[in-house]
C-alpha cells in the first residue's frame, strides 16, 4: 500500500491510526470534505465508499466511485446498520463549535450507532486542544473549539460500550524542516502524557 502519494500528513495518519479496514466492506466517511479520506478508501482499501458533507466540495465529483450525498451528521440519509465501518476526521468539533452544547453531540453519536453495522467499527479521529501545536496555533489562531481530552472520551462512552482509545502525535509539517519535526514528534510520543498528544482516537464496536 502506498499512502506516501497522498502527501507526509495522510500517510502519517493512517499508519500511525493502523486499523484493518477489510476489503469490499461499505464505509460512510462523514465530513468527507476533500475527498481525500475517501480516495485512500477506494484506491489503497478497496472498499466501497459513500460520504457525506454539509458542502460539495469540487473533488466529491472528481472522486470516482464515491458516492456523495449533502447531508450532516444529525441526520444522515441511510437505513439503520448501513455500514460495516464510519471514519470521522475532525469533525465532531465542529458539529456545534461556537456553543459545544453536550445534548448536540450526544444525538450526532447516536447517529452514528443507528447507521452502524452489528459488529461494526466506528473511527473517530480528534485534534487534542491542549496539544503544545494545536493550542496555540489551531485554537488560539484559526479559532477551531477542539475538546479536551477527558471530555472528548466521556461523549464517547456515554453513548458506547465497547470502545479503545489511542492517542498519537501527528502534524502537517514544512518539508524543509521535517528532520527535525520527527524527532518532535517521536519525543512527544515517548515522553509525554497522552492528554497532551496531538490526536485522540476512538475505535468503536457496536
Amino acid at each position: 500500500m502506498n499512502l506516501e502519494k497522498y502527501g507526509q500528513y495522510k500517510n502519517d495518519i493512517f499508519n500511525k491510526l493502523n486499523f484493518n479496514f477489510e476489503k469490499g466492506k461499505k464505509i460512510l466517511d462523514i465530513g468527507c470534505g476533500d475527498c481525500v479520506d475517501a480516495e485512500i478508501f477506494i484506491k489503497e482499501y478497496g472498499l466501497d465508499a459513500y460520504g457525506i458533507d454539509i458542502y460539495k466540495h469540487n473533488n466529491a465529483e472528481k472522486t470516482q466511485e464515491l458516492k456523495f450525498s449533502l447531508a450532516g451528521i444529525f441526520n444522515i440519509p441511510f437505513p439503520d446498520e448501513s455500514f460495516d465501518y464510519i471514519f470521522l476526521h475532525d469533525i465532531l468539533h465542529h458539529i456545534d463549535e461556537e456553543n459545544q452544547d453536550y445534548k448536540k453531540h450526544i444525538t450526532g453519536l447516536k447517529e452514528l450507532k443507528r447507521v452502524i453495522k452489528k459488529d461494526g467499527h466506528i473511527i473517530i479521529v480528534e485534534g487534542n486542544r491542549y496539544n503544545p501545536l494545536f493550542y496555540p496555533h489551531m485554537v488560539k489562531m484559526l479559532g477551531h473549539n477542539h475538546f479536551k481530552q477527558a471530555y472528548f472520551k466521556k461523549i464517547i462512552k456515554d453513548v458506547f460500550e465497547q470502545v479503545s482509545f489511542r492517542h498519537f502525535e501527528s502534524h502537517l509539517y514544512p518539508p524543509k524542516y521535517i528532520k527535525f519535526w520527527k524527532i518532535y514528534e517521536r519525543f512527544m510520543e515517548k515522553f509525554c502524557p497522552d492528554k497532551f498528544l496531538a490526536y485522540n482516537v476512538a475505535i468503536i464496536k457496536k
